[in-house]
């Protein structure tokens, strides 16, 4: 296995969780735009979005919707969010694994922000963020979320996903 979101959904590689269920889950990013820069992928191996079912498609953007209104109520991304998809190898995707990439913003952040998008589409990374300073952040979130409707959430989407897959 050597997609690194595949190694990190199997455990064999250490993340910042914030959220998991059957479908996807997301993480901190180890090199983030700002504080708070939260990845969401789909557990299955696809390149492109697009791969995935129109059930497990329309599941990912439901978490997304949930992970942003907690970044929010944690106080990242107050003033508003980044939502970014590199689908696909012409996007510049780094890792050939669909994933969101959700970025808080923030007034006056834009400078320092540009740079570091710059640098992240040319695939200049720079030093990664220590995991322990991500666990904390993923804790503030994950403390935002509604784990009964997200486990209903997750209970539905398998429930409609086996029907359209029958």
């Amino acid at each position: 296995m050597t997609c690194i979101f595949c190694q990190i959904a199997a455990g064999q590689l250490p993340c910042a969780m914030v959220y998991r269920d059957t479908h996807c889950m997301a993480f901190m990013d180890v090199h983030p735009l700002g504080q708070g820069h939260v990845l969401l992928i789909p557990l299955a191996h696809v390149e492109k979005l697009e791969q995935l079912s129109t059930v497990i498609r329309q599941h990912l953007y439901q978490v997304f919707d949930t992970l942003l209104a907690a970044q929010r109520r944690a106080g990242f991304g107050v003033e508003g969010t980044h939502l970014i998809v590199n689908d696909g190898k012409a996007t510049n995707q780094h890792i050939p694994h669909a994933h969101m990439h959700l970025v808080p913003r923030q007034r006056g952040d834009g400078l320092g922000f540009g740079l570091r998008m710059f640098m992240h589409f040319t695939g200049v990374f720079g030093r990664r963020t220590p995991l322990e300073t991500l666990r904390r952040q993923a804790l503030v979130i994950a403390a935002e979320l509604d784990p009964q409707a997200l486990e209903n959430l997750a209970h539905r989407t398998s429930r409609l996903h086996a029907e359209s897959t029958a």
